[in-house]
């Protein structure tokens, strides 16, 4: 889920405000969010986050966080300072865009052998495009690095933009979490690339096959030892 910080741009430079108030504009009219440190509405996902000056060398802030950001949440807001200093009253507008953008990532949880090659596709749908050249992967919340054996491939459809991640020749640092993002804060579900390693598997399987083995041949010398007896 994304958040959103709305700026309190109306907050004068060394100057304690008296008041500070939220509002979310509706045409023709205003709803309050918040007065002070209070706040109005009933919405938990919305707080003031205040930003006390440390004797006048840091600018006052009064920051609108929303969490879990919606698409009903696009609107102008708009924030009212007071001053103690009988100044005259200050107002700063700030619009909240929301994009409404769906991404999908498949598959979910890929299981390889080492060496063995494998994608992710991700797709990008919604009302707002997404460029190709906005497309970024990330492994393990990093932005990845293409090279020869990490390629990327973004192209735009009509409805979607669609890009694939194609590692070749897998390697033990490949293994881990993979997500594609637009650059912007929009970002797939977490997909998770497991590697096992076939040598390693062979060569317990060949020790396996060595102790039964032994096992059989030390069973069958004890009953031949028997027998003489």
């Amino acid at each position: 889920m994304q958040s959103a910080v709305l700026p309190c741009k109306a907050a004068l430079p060394h100057v304690e405000p008296e008041l500070v108030m939220w509002y979310r504009l509706t045409n023709p009219d205003k709803s309050t969010l918040s007065v002070g440190k209070k706040l109005i509405t009933k919405d938990s996902r919305l707080s003031v986050a205040y930003y006390s000056i440390d004797h006048g060398f840091s600018l006052p802030k009064w920051d609108l966080h929303i969490s879990n950001v919606r698409l009903s949440d696009a609107a102008h807001y708009q924030c009212h300072v007071i001053t103690k200093k009988n100044l005259k009253p200050t107002r700063s507008n700030v619009k909240l865009v929301v994009e409404d953008i769906i991404v999908d990532i498949q598959p979910t949880d890929v299981l390889v052998s080492l060496g063995d090659s494998t994608q992710f596709s991700c797709q990008f749908t919604g009302e707002h495009r997404v460029q190709r050249e906005q497309v970024t992967w990330l492994k393990d919340g990093k932005p990845l690095i293409a090279d020869a054996t990490r390629v990327t491939i973004s192209t735009e459809l009509p409805n979607a933009t669609v890009t694939t991640l194609q590692i070749v020749a897998s390697q033990l640092n490949d293994s881990g979490s993979y997500r594609c993002s637009n650059g912007h804060g929009a970002q797939s579900r977490e997909a998770k690339l497991y590697l096992r390693d076939i040598n390693q598997q062979m060569s317990f399987r060949s020790c396996s096959s060595f102790i039964s083995f032994q096992t059989v041949f030390s069973l069958f010398i004890f009953h031949v030892f028997l027998f003489i007896l």
